[in-house]
């Protein structure tokens, strides 16, 4: 088969089976039904030890040959700093900063390793974060402390794109992820990608996105567009990074299509590496078929959004 280069980059993980550890039967009806959602061009697949938790060869055995992957390394970014609050590529813990340096060395392997099993280039992009030391109020030395990390990582050969993740930032109060502000993510020469929720929850509102965009936008830098939702109450929780559904979903979500119109009509989508959804099955008791509607609702939300 072509690659495919049109459709949505789909975080589809945290509404598979396995992100609430339930059995590879249902893991694999999962993929399956996915695998019968029209609009989707790849995932966004987070990097542990693999690529998922069965391992690299089931995901890329359920799933079918042309979808692309953008690799992210948000989850054991934050895995690690559970241990360790000094893991981060922006961290003044110079031990953690270079364990997690080392941490995308793995990813580099990793991902030189899929595009070689496939003989293309299957994982377009890697998201990277810009993860302080825990408690450093210093937004200078996280910002010196990932450039330092930037330069080792940039030396590398890699073989997909590069782009920054934008996270709630460090200068917020009550910060879900508190990592650098996005002005200093923009001094670096990396694109940056966007997730709705994250810049929602970073400025309490749904109008901080929208000036997000247009300072990307100001400096060329805004590269990759991902919709996650956000609510002020219910199953979702109040300004939580849960990746809530779209509110044609989920109704407490203040993520709608027209939100997600707004966003997509300042970005001029010919320079992005990608669009996508990332959402999650809050009910760790939910049927494939729930599972699998939330993301289909979620690609409709957004393809109405383009029109």
């Amino acid at each position: 088969m072509k690659e495919n280069n049109a459709g949505f980059i789909i975080g589809a993980y945290p509404c598979a089976p396995s992100f609430h550890q339930s059995g590879e039967e249902q893991e694999t009806q999962f993929w399956r039904q996915l695998a019968d959602v029209p609009g989707i061009r790849g995932l966004e697949q987070p990097c542990l030890q693999h690529l998922h938790p069965y391992g690299d060869e089931y995901l890329f055995k359920h799933t079918p040959d042309d979808w692309q992957i953008v690799v992210t390394a948000i989850m054991e970014t934050m895995r690690r700093r559970g241990a360790n609050g000094g893991f981060g590529l922006a961290s003044t813990d110079e031990t953690q900063r270079k364990s997690c340096v080392e941490y995308y060395r793995h990813v580099w392997e990793k991902i030189s390793r899929t595009n070689d099993r496939f003989g293309k280039q299957k994982v377009i992009a890697l998201e990277i974060q810009a993860a302080p030391a825990i408690g450093n109020p210093s937004v200078t030395q996280a910002a010196e402390c990932f450039t330092q990390s930037l330069t080792e990582l940039q030396s590398w050969d890699w073989p997909c794109d590069l782009v920054i993740e934008h996270c709630d930032a460090m200068t917020q109060p009550d910060a879900r992820k508190g990592f650098l502000p996005l002005e200093q993510e923009l001094k670096s020469d990396l694109g940056i990608c966007l997730n709705w929720a994250r810049s929602a929850i970073e400025g309490r509102n749904t109008t901080l996105p929208l000036e997000h965009a247009r300072l990307c936008q100001q400096t060329g830098k805004l590269s990759a567009l991902m919709f996650s939702g956000t609510s002020l109450n219910g199953p979702y929780g109040k300004w939580q990074d849960s990746h809530a559904p779209f509110s044609t979903f989920t109704e407490e979500s203040l993520l709608t299509v027209e939100i997600a119109r707004e966003m997509l009509r300042v970005s001029p989508r010919e320079s992005f590496k990608f669009i996508g959804i990332k959402l999650l099955e809050i009910n760790p008791e939910a049927s494939v078929d729930h599972r699998v509607a939330i993301l289909a609702d979620g690609i409709s939300a957004l393809r109405s959004a383009l029109t």
